[in-house]
C-alpha cells in the first residue's frame, strides 16, 4: 500500500505544468488597458478592479480599428489587410486620401469604370489610376474616312485613341505621331545645321558643318523659335523657345535622360517680363526625309537658368537649338527627356496628295500658282495660262486617268 501511494506521487509531480513568468513588469497604467504579457506589481485591488473585492473580474480586451492607406494604382481587397496593385479589367483605382477600415465582404479602392462613367465607357486594362483610364471600343465614326477594323479605344475625357487599319478610297493610313519614333528617326545624330530667332526678333544665321541655309529653308518667322536640321536621313526639328519667371532643374541624368526635368503644360509669362531669366523649349513639328510635315505638342521643357532678362531673351532659341543638336552625353540625355515629353497622337485618315500632270502648260506657271498636286476632297488649282498654240482657241483642261504600261514577256 505505501509503494502505491509513492507512485501516485510522483506521477502528479512530474505532470505538473511550469509556472511561466511574463516577459514585463510595471505599474498598473493610469488609464487602466493592461497590455500582453506583463506583470502589474501589487495591482490586484479593488480600485484597478472596478471596485471588486471578491468573486471574479472581467477583463475585456479592446480594439481599434486598423486604417489601411491606399494609394493610387492600388486596392485592399475585401477581407484582406494589406493593399495590392490594380489588376481588375474594367476598373481603375484612384486611390483613397483618408484611408479605409477592414471590411470582409467588399473590395475597397476598387471602382467599376461602368459605374463611374453612367455605363458610356466600361473598359479597361484595369491598371489606371484615374477613371481617364475608362475607355469604350472604336466605331468608323470616330475616325473620319476609315473603314473596317479599329484599334485602339475611345477613352473617357474626350481622348480619341482610335486608330485605322484601313481607309476609303482616296485617303490612306497616316501613322501616329509619338516622341519614341520621332526619336528613332533623329537618333543620335549630330544636326548639320540650326537656325533661331532670338527675343528681339533678329533672325540668327548659323552654320555648321560647313553649310549655310537660308531663312526660309527653316520655316521660321516668329520671335523664340527654332529649327535643328540633321541631315538628308534625318530629318528636321522645330520648336519653340520662352523665357519664363517659373523656375525648374534638370535634374540628375539616370539612364541616358533627365526623368526628374522641370517641365509645365503652360507657361503665362513671356519674354521680356521682369525675373523672366528661365529658359525653356519645346517642340512643335518635324519634317521627316520626304520633306512630309508632322506637327508634334510638348509641354514647355527647363533648359537652363541664363542669368538674367536680356541674355534670356537673346540666347534661349539659340540654346534649344543647340541642344537639341549636339551628339555629347548631356545633349543627348536632354533631347530624350524633350522626345519623351511629346504628347502621342494616333493613326488616322489622310487624304492623298496626287500629282497634276498639266500638258501645255510651262512649269513656272504651273509653279506659280502652287498648281502641281491636289489633296483628294479639297481644292484643285490651274496654272496661271495655258501656253499658245497658233490657230487654235483654248477651251480648258480635262482630266483623264493615265493609261497604264503593259510589259511583254
Amino acid at each position: 500500500m505505501k509503494n502505491k501511494i509513492f507512485l501516485s506521487s510522483m506521477l502528479i509531480m512530474s505532470v505538473a505544468p511550469a509556472m511561466a513568468e511574463p516577459s514585463n513588469t510595471g505599474e498598473f497604467p493610469t488609464g487602466g488597458l493592461m497590455q500582453e504579457d506583463y506583470t502589474y506589481t501589487n495591482a490586484a485591488t479593488s480600485t484597478n478592479m472596478d471596485g471588486v473585492y471578491e468573486g471574479s473580474v472581467n477583463a475585456t480586451a479592446e480594439y481599434e480599428d486598423v486604417l489601411y492607406q491606399i494609394a493610387a494604382g492600388q486596392y485592399l481587397p475585401a477581407g484582406a489587410e494589406s493593399p495590392i496593385d490594380c489588376n481588375v479589367a474594367g476598373s481603375f483605382c484612384a486611390g483613397v486620401q483618408n484611408g479605409v477600415y477592414y471590411d470582409a465582404n467588399n473590395n475597397q479602392g476598387l471602382t467599376s469604370c461602368s459605374d463611374a462613367t453612367n455605363g458610356a465607357y466600361t473598359l479597361s486594362a484595369g491598371t489606371g489610376d484615374s477613371v481617364n483610364s475608362c475607355y469604350r471600343e472604336c466605331t468608323n465614326a470616330d475616325v473620319a474616312h476609315s473603314k473596317g477594323t479599329l484599334n485602339g479605344g475611345y477613352y473617357y475625357g474626350d481622348n480619341n485613341q482610335c486608330e485605322p487599319t484601313d481607309c476609303f478610297d482616296g485617303w490612306h493610313v497616316k501613322a501616329g505621331v509619338n516622341g519614341s519614333a520621332i526619336a528613332t528617326a533623329i537618333g543620335t545624330g549630330e544636326g548639320e545645321n540650326r537656325a533661331s530667332i532670338n527675343g528681339a526678333g533678329t533672325f540668327k544665321q548659323q552654320t555648321y558643318g560647313g553649310t549655310d541655309r537660308a531663312q526660309a529653308f527653316y520655316g521660321l518667322t516668329d520671335n523664340n523659335t527654332w529649327a535643328v536640321y540633321y541631315d538628308s536621313t534625318h530629318g528636321m526639328l522645330t520648336g519653340q523657345a520662352r523665357c519664363s519667371t517659373q523656375s525648374g532643374s534638370l535634374g540628375e541624368m539616370s539612364n541616358g535622360t533627365y526623368p526628374d526635368i522641370t517641365t509645365f503644360a503652360s507657361l503665362t509669362d513671356e519674354t521680356g517680363q521682369e525675373g523672366a531669366k528661365y529658359c525653356y523649349c519645346n517642340v512643335t513639328g518635324y519634317k521627316d526625309t520626304n520633306g512630309n510635315l508632322q506637327s508634334l505638342s510638348s509641354p514647355w521643357v527647363f533648359r537652363s537658368d541664363l542669368f538674367g532678362v536680356s541674355g534670356c531673351a537673346n540666347s534661349c532659341a539659340d540654346y534649344c537649338a543647340s541642344y537639341m543638336r549636339g551628339a555629347n552625353s548631356g545633349n543627348l540625355a536632354y533631347r530624350a527627356a524633350v522626345f519623351g515629353s511629346i504628347e502621342s497622337s494616333p493613326a488616322m485618315c489622310e487624304a492623298n496628295t496626287i500629282t497634276i500632270n498639266w500638258s501645255n502648260a510651262d512649269a513656272a506657271d504651273i509653279s506659280a500658282n502652287n498648281a502641281g498636286t491636289a489633296t483628294y476632297g479639297s481644292d484643285v488649282r490651274t496654272p496661271v495660262k495655258a501656253q499658245t498654240i497658233k490657230g487654235k482657241t483654248f477651251r480648258g483642261w480635262r482630266f483623264s486617268k493615265p493609261q497604264q504600261t503593259t510589259t511583254g514577256n
